[in-house]
């Protein structure tokens, strides 16, 4: 059985975890949507103003693909990354 747990550094402590189950995680849905819209609006005003930045080794760019239905307001991640990316 692979081992489930996890290491956090937190302000220089290193904890061992166990990461939640999906029932379990729901609970924090609303903290960890408000961290992300935190982090990317911090992130966002650091770089905005940079200009001719290069994506060195080890950076990421993480991209998706969604369709919003406009009557049921849902929102589907669509699996047609590679063949948009090939029409570039």
């Amino acid at each position: 059985m692979a081992d489930k747990r996890f290491f956090s550094a937190t302000t220089g402590l290193l904890k061992v975890g166990v990461p939640k189950t999906w029932e379990e995680s729901k609970a924090n849905l609303g903290y960890i949507r408000n961290a992300g819209a935190r982090q990317f609006i911090s992130t966002y005003n650091r770089v905005k103003d940079l200009k001719g930045d290069e994506l060195l080794w080890g950076d990421e760019i993480e991209y998706g693909i969604f369709h919003i239905d406009p009557e049921t307001k849902k929102v589907r991640l669509s699996l047609r990354a590679k063949e948009v990316r090939a029409g570039q």
